[in-house]
């Protein structure tokens, strides 16, 4: 059994241990693809090891491919120590896959200079402590719930991580934007053309259903984007709407809803019969 010499093995004692930071790292080096190898569900040494490096690589691909890397240069799986001849396989059909996509940047969304500097702002915030206590606590969540006893499904907390990868995104251009000098938000705005928050599209929608944007105001009109973990690439295409200043509420674009924290809260006031019951995120 063979396979090619241009893979290059780094040993971890578990794949827990890998870090969001050290994907974007490979790739700011140059690496062409990355794999993440390590044993089956259920038979991790450490008993919930190869549990989290999947919240973890699965973190770094949306956050990555939403700064335009393309996802299919890093692969999440799994084998175990005996398999040697599926470990070959699993390699060789990476390895033609990287092949075929070509070096890092000719098969992603954006020119290597500006790719390279988007996975240095990628970096920084999968360096952040709120995509990582997201992460952190995406398995708690999901299996014993919050301390409120809330679970929540896989789906609605990738759906969380998506919103929060927005976010972080446009504050660490903002901030990288900064770095060389001062700057207004409307110089910020010519020069970071941003795809809108996810609670900027939530609260212009909510204000177009219910008639509360007739009079002038402000305008998002053609909104594009690309949301982390979509197959087409767009957030809203073609989506026009305006809103008056005062019908962005604090709960919808003001303040973020899509913090752990929040769930907690809402969770607590849905018990305590100050609010009604509704969507969590």
């Amino acid at each position: 059994m063979q396979y090619t010499t241009d893979v290059r093995i780094i040993r971890l004692m578990c794949t827990g241990r890998v870090d969001p930071t050290m994907i974007a790292d490979a790739f700011i080096e140059g690496a062409d693809g990355l794999m993440v190898v390590g044993c089956h569900f259920g038979d991790c040494h450490y008993i919930t090891g190869n549990v989290q490096a999947r919240v973890k690589v699965g973190l770094a691909v949306r956050l990555l491919d939403y700064a335009g890397l393309n996802p299919a240069r890093i692969s999440f799986s799994q084998c175990s120590s005996a398999e040697g001849e599926r470990f070959v396989t699993l390699i060789t059909a990476f390895d033609r896959s990287i092949r075929e996509l070509g070096p890092l940047g000719t098969g992603d969304r954006l020119e290597p200079p500006v790719l390279k500097k988007k996975l240095h702002i990628a970096r920084t915030a999968l360096g952040r402590e709120k995509l990582r206590w997201v992460a952190g606590k995406f398995t708690e969540f999901t299996t014993t719930g919050n301390k409120y006893g809330e679970k929540f499904t896989d789906h609605e907390m990738w759906r969380t991580l998506d919103t929060i990868i927005m976010d972080e995104m446009a504050t660490h251009e903002i901030l990288d934007a900064l770095q060389s000098r001062p700057q207004a938000v409307l110089e910020l705005a010519r020069e970071l053309p941003a795809a809108p928050t996810h609670s900027q599209v939530r609260a212009g929608s909510a204000a177009q259903r219910s008639c509360r944007a007739r009079r002038s105001g402000r305008t998002f009109a053609g909104l594009q984007g690309h949301r982390p973990g979509s197959s087409n690439g767009c957030l809203n295409s073609g989506l026009s709407f305006r809103i008056r200043p005062w019908d962005i509420r604090n709960t919808q674009a003001g303040k973020p809803r899509s913090s752990m924290g929040n769930f907690s809260r809402q969770g607590n006031a849905r018990k305590s019969g100050r609010i009604p019951g509704g969507d969590r995120v």
